[in-house]
């Protein structure tokens, strides 16, 4: 199915998550609208309070589902058929995945809500052994810079049918290849090299447009810090030149800049050039989905909902750390 990215209906959604998540930072309420207009759905405001007040009669407020992927997860229930049983099948899969884990954690569970939208229920067990194979060799390969956070990206190396030493071996010349230009940004760059992976060409090839990119971004007063470049090896994966991807950025950048929540004292400007990046990436998964020909239906789902994973994850963390600042 195309996937477009429609301003007006991001819009609609934005003004819809302002009324339910009044005091939610700028950041998560930009991840839910995101997150709606990507699917083409336009927000019920009833539904949506229905659905937050129904997964905070199911979770504590001590439950991860009520931390930062609150917001997120009670949006996907509003678009789910069957709100009750998404729930429900979050929940089994992240228990089934903190198997292997003496402490919860949020990138468990959305490594867990990847996994629930994209694979087969009778496959959903052997997936999340494999994923847990594929973490645990991660961790073995960058035992300092690999943490939980790293686990939704396990899950899209491990739903791909080729072996996992060849998809790690690929990752591993991705990260060579990048890791000179950010000296202190390892755990980063090895996300940008795992989502480089999956991508055609070799690891030399795919790197350089990663690069370019962001030394694109940069020159044209689009700099991204590096916790939000790995929106960039998404955008590196979408058949379109360095320069065409720059100018939709900017223009998504100025679009941006109209709606309420983006200033400085919403989003600020470096998560608003994120955002940008991430709705550019957005709006080119269809040309993806036709580069990656070869590739199965469920891996080209799995890629969108890691640019919404890059997203939340950032948007998450801009928000702890304004907590953080506050205290």
């Amino acid at each position: 199915m195309e996937k477009t990215f429609d301003k007006g209906l991001f819009t609609k959604n934005l003004e819809v998550m302002r009324s339910v998540f009044f005091f939610e930072y700028n950041s998560m309420r930009a991840v839910g609208a995101i997150l709606a207009t990507a699917e083409g759905c336009l927000l019920e405001e009833e539904k949506v309070r229905a659905m937050r007040k129904f997964l905070r009669s199911e979770h504590g407020v001590f439950s991860y589902f009520r931390g930062h992927l609150e917001l997120p997860i009670v949006i996907k229930m509003a678009m789910a058929k069957d709100p009750g049983k998404y729930l429900k099948g979050i929940d089994d899969t992240y228990k089934q995945l903190s198997a292997s884990f003496l402490l919860g954690d949020e990138s468990r569970l959305l490594a867990a809500i990847i996994l629930y939208e994209n694979i087969s229920p009778e496959a959903r067990g052997t997936m999340c052994a494999r994923t847990m194979e594929v973490y645990r060799a991660m961790k073995e390969n960058h035992p300092l810079i690999t943490t939980q956070g790293d686990l939704p990206f396990a899950v899209l190396i491990a739903a791909r049918e080729e072996d996992v030493d060849d998809q790690l071996r690929e990752a591993e010349s991705c990260y060579q290849a990048v890791k000179e230009r950010f000296i202190f940004s390892g755990n980063q760059v090895q996300t940008v090299s795992h989502i480089l992976a999956i991508g055609k060409g070799d690891a030399e090839e795919k790197s350089a447009r990663f690069l370019a990119l962001r030394e694109a971004f940069k020159e044209n007063g689009m700099r991204l810090y590096s916790e939000y470049m790995a929106i960039l090896a998404v955008l590196a994966n979408a058949p379109i030149s360095v320069e065409e991807a720059v100018q939709e950025a900017k223009d998504n950048e100025s679009f941006l800049r109209t709606q309420k929540g983006f200033g400085i004292l919403g989003t600020g400007t470096s998560m608003r050039r994120m955002f940008a990046a991430a709705i550019t990436a957005l709006s080119h998964t269809q040309e993806m989905a036709e580069a990656y020909g070869a590739m199965s239906g469920t891996v080209l789902a799995i890629i969108l909902d890691i640019e919404l994973m890059i997203v939340m994850m950032a948007a998450a963390s801009a928000a702890s750390s304004s907590s953080s600042s506050s205290h």
